[in-house]
């Protein structure tokens, strides 16, 4: 797999969070997509989200650590929500008045957009499924193996 894989918040907290019912599964995906070089994204949004679910479910230590390998360009890139995305990622939220989108799902849409990338890693189908330009992205399931 050579194009880009967005990881989402669910994702990092499932592959640092031992008892997390999805971590075997997150973390064999994870390791995979490493070994195969696979480009892997995720927003500032969405790393300081994971970092703050951390934080709150296994402490200090755990979300340095995962801050730490945030950090390492060999592992992720990590791409800077800048006010152009952000004003982008609040017209898409309050655009939509049916949906359940949180501001930071809007950005990370947007990053998709910006950065080409078409997959997600996620823990849960939350907000892929619905999002009326689902049949844009390839929304990466950790049962896709």
């Amino acid at each position: 797999m050579s194009e880009p894989v967005f990881v989402d918040a669910s994702a990092w907290v499932a592959i640092t969070n031992r008892k997390d019912r999805h971590h075997d599964e997150a973390l064999r995906v994870y390791h995979h997509l490493l070994r195969s070089r696979t480009p892997l994204i995720t927003s500032t949004w969405t790393a300081y989200e994971a970092l703050t679910i951390v934080k709150t479910k296994l402490g200090y230590n755990q979300a340095e650590k995962l801050w730490q390998r945030m950090l390492r360009p060999s592992v992720v890139s990590l791409i800077k929500v800048d006010e152009t995305v952000e004003a982008e990622a609040l017209e898409l939220f309050w655009s939509y008045q049916d949906k359940e989108w949180g501001v930071v799902d809007c950005a990370s849409l947007r990053v998709m957009e910006e950065t080409g990338c078409r997959t997600l890693l996620r823990r849960l189908p939350l907000l892929w499924e619905n999002y009326e330009m689902a049949a844009l992205y390839r929304p990466l399931g950790l049962e896709d193996f």
